[in-house]
């Protein structure tokens, strides 16, 4: 449910726990009510409901976008919210997810909500997946300001941190997609031969920026300078090889002429398999109209419909990013769904891929329908 009124947000959370014994909120609060956050906190405990929150630019209810208020979702926990903290250091721990008999007969769904600008963040989901498997389907979003300074973002009772995660296990079970509409504009592919975490400093043996420059150039018909890169740049992202999966998209943040390297959203395995990739208004959009398709092939009916898009596809679409919710919502309720599609505008999307592996993904759209 979408609040606009910050002063409602714990009675608005109190009253949604009424409907479980074990009650847990996820809080997903725009950046316009940073300066507040410390209050909202005290307000939170003193509800004493369970809840994970996170910062993000901009939220989304329906088919609008809102820079004021937050979305709440109060789910059946089966477990107490999980703080994973230190991911800008090597040492950082994972807890323990999934105490023995707390997934029941089902599948558990978990929600994530992560320091977009932090530094472990793939080795992370890594690790997640390393211990549960697919026993836990995960969906969330990165958070941040639509600035890209690094911030604390990450809220739970402690208070307001940076460098963190946090979780929210509930047995729900989910249906989960992830789609981007951006398509190959080379037919060859390009190796990462050289990167160090999200910077990399050659593709196919050559200094990153100059041969980034030159393919976008003969491929995309458009010169990407330095010292305009991501202007043009997000109209031509990179996409890593996954066998029988679409292309997941990183995206280029800044390029370094001192060195000739590209620093990325997210991480980038070296020896890498890549293609540059090009999208527009119709692909994108058709990619939320097949993510909700993909979600909706199963009877069932959800009890929530949770939506993160990425930051830089608003960007990319404009006043056409309100099409393409338009579009989610439709195609919801062809597939006779009465869940009104809310989530946030993300710096970085999460999903378990192909209901399997666990994904960080940028430049797209991801759709998690979750249900009794």
């Amino acid at each position: 449910m979408y609040i606009a009124s910050i002063q409602q947000l714990p009675q608005a959370i109190q009253q949604a726990a009424t409907s479980y014994e074990q009650p847990i909120a996820v809080i997903m609060l725009a950046e316009s009510h940073a300066g507040q956050i410390n209050r909202i906190i005290d307000e939170l405990v003193e509800s004493a409901i369970p809840f994970i929150g996170a910062i993000f630019p901009a939220l989304i209810h329906g088919d609008r976008t809102f820079t004021e208020g937050a979305i709440v979702n109060v789910f059946p926990a089966i477990a107490a919210p999980i703080l994973i903290t230190g991911l800008n250091r090597d040492d950082y721990h994972i807890p323990e997810l999934l105490p023995a008999g707390a997934a029941g007969t089902g599948s558990p769904t978990g929600i994530i909500l992560l320091d977009a600008m932090t530094t472990h963040t793939d080795t992370l989901l890594a690790g997640i997946f390393n211990q549960v498997g697919n026993r836990i389907h995960f969906f969330g979003g990165c958070s941040g300001f639509s600035d890209l300074v690094h911030r604390p973002c990450i809220f739970t009772t402690d208070g307001i941190i940076r460098d963190a995660a946090v979780i929210a296990l509930t047995s729900l079970n989910s249906s989960l997609s992830a789609r981007h509409g951006w398509q190959r504009l080379n037919h060859e592919p390009i190796i990462a031969t050289r990167t160090c975490k999200n910077v990399v400093h050659e593709m196919n043996w050559e200094p990153a920026y100059d041969f980034y420059h030159t393919s976008v150039k003969t491929h995309g018909e458009s010169d990407v300078t330095a010292d305009a890169f991501y202007n043009k740049a997000s109209y031509f992202p990179l996409g890593l090889y996954r066998e029988h999966q679409e292309d997941v998209v990183r995206d280029p943040l800044l390029a370094n002429t001192s060195d000739q390297s590209i620093q990325f959203a997210s991480s980038v395995p070296e020896n890498s398999v890549m293609y540059l990739l090009h999208g527009n208004t119709g692909s994108l959009i058709e990619a939320a109209i097949t993510a909700v398709d993909d979600c909706c092939t199963a009877a069932i009916q959800a009890d929530h419909c949770l939506i993160m898009d990425c930051f830089s596809r608003t960007l990319v679409l404009g006043d056409a990013f309100g099409r393409e919710l338009a579009a989610a919502g439709r195609q919801l309720q062809i597939h006779g769904q009465h869940a009104i599609p809310e989530g946030a505008v993300t710096l970085g999307e999460i999903s378990s891929y192909g209901e399997d592996y666990l994904e960080l993904f940028n430049k797209t759209i991801v759709v998690g329908l979750l249900y009794a």
